[in-house]
């Protein structure tokens, strides 16, 4: 399979480099080990629902509480420094927590329901409030009907040195009344200028999607285009995956500037875990109720089903390097990791029920989740064999 995006009118290949013989496949790799040096405990912070969290430039931990229309601010000690929102529409309050980022050392936090945006300070206190630029939620609240091209629901996810933000969009054209979409990587200046950036494989693409009477859902098992983006702007990160066959598969990874310059694209092997056809009936029969329309969108989900788990989790980490989470064990969750310029240079075991949030090659930041699904965060110190 040959996966492109289209850059500034370019077009990119994301799996035409020759692969790399990557682990676990290889042993000579060095494993990495991990040292627990600082845990948020979810019963000790009385955390409620935690979906994600974020990392600052020096090292502070943003824990949203989405559900509380609340963020926990904590210094790189783990101590708290703030309790920051509640519900409301006034300055400081929210109606959608979304996922915050830093511009340089402010905290930037989008409510999609109010459609603005909020920045705090490091020490918790509210800076201002703005507009989200570009966040209309369907077609009848964006403006003018007549109008040839516009931007919706984009979601800001990094912020570059300029103090432009970057994230990902839905670029709609309309064409003689007919509207069509593309799925965009968009860049805003200050000034509010959008710049299309990448136009990416859309998540409708048959290879990891059926669409059926106008419904998409994605094929069982399928890894779905994942996209990356460097807190400061500086690249953003492109990854899809082959489960096509028993062997194994291969994941594509594809890194990026904003002016278009590829830092590397290169696609790297893994000895992929066959899926039994019980497990992917099971999950097949779930994508669309029994009728007609279900049969159809069942058939071909089986017809596209992949031969082998994909790839659990991308993660591309504060200091270039990325980390690719396979499928998870007993015994933890295998981690490849992958140098700012490509090459694999470690591999690691993270202990179960984690999720890597945030990475570099000095530590790590996860959710750990417990039994009653309460979610700690954890950072590691990271140990390289010398």
């Amino acid at each position: 399979m040959r996966h492109f995006i289209v850059i500034g009118g370019a077009t990119v290949c994301l799996a035409c480099s020759g692969v790399v013989d990557g682990p676990p496949r290889s042993g000579n790799v060095e494993e990495w080990e991990l040292a627990e040096d600082l845990r948020l405990d979810a019963n000790t912070e009385d955390f409620s629902v935690v979906p994600w969290f974020a990392v600052g430039p020096q090292g502070e931990i943003v824990v949203p509480e989405p559900q509380d229309f609340r963020l926990r601010l904590y210094d790189s000690t783990g101590t708290t420094v703030a309790v920051v929102g509640r519900q409301g529409e006034g300055p400081g309050e929210f109606r959608h927590v979304g996922l915050p980022i830093w511009a340089a050392d402010t905290l930037v936090v989008v409510d999609a329901r109010l459609g603005r945006e909020t920045y705090f300070l490091p020490d918790g206190s509210l800076a201002r409030t703005g507009t989200a630029r570009f966040f209309f939620p369907s077609l009848e609240a964006y403006g003018p009907q007549g109008a040839d091209s516009t931007f919706v629901a984009f979601a800001p996810l990094a912020v570059d040195e300029e103090g432009a933000q970057l994230g990902v969009a839905h670029q709609l054209m309309t064409t003689d009344g007919t509207w069509e979409s593309d799925l965009v990587i968009l860049r805003v200046s200050r000034d509010g200028e959008p710049g299309v950036l990448a136009v990416l494989p859309q998540h409708d693409d048959e290879r990891w999607a059926v669409t059926v009477s106008g419904v998409t859902n994605p094929v069982p098992f399928a890894f779905q285009p994942h996209t990356e983006f460097a807190p400061d702007g500086s690249r953003f990160l492109f990854a899809i995956a082959d489960q096509s066959t028993l062997a194994g598969g291969t994941y594509s990874l594809t890194m990026l500037r904003p002016t278009g310059d590829t830092v590397f694209a290169r696609s790297y092997a893994y000895a992929g875990e066959p899926i039994p056809d019980s497990v992917l009936d099971r999950a097949i029969a779930r994508i669309a109720p029994e009728s007609g329309f279900g049969r159809r969108a069942r058939s071909l989900a089986r017809q596209r089903a992949p031969m082998v788990y994909g790839p659990k989790d991308v993660t591309l980490g504060l200091d270039g390097t990325v980390w690719i989470e396979l499928r998870s064990t007993d015994r933890g969750t295998p981690v490849t990791v992958i140098s700012e310029t490509g090459d694999v240079i470690g591999t690691l075991l993270l202990p179960p029920r984690s999720k890597i949030q945030e990475a570099s090659m000095t530590h790590l930041w996860v959710m750990e989740t417990d039994a009653l699904d309460l979610v700690s965060v954890v950072r590691y110190r990271v140990t390289r064999p010398e």
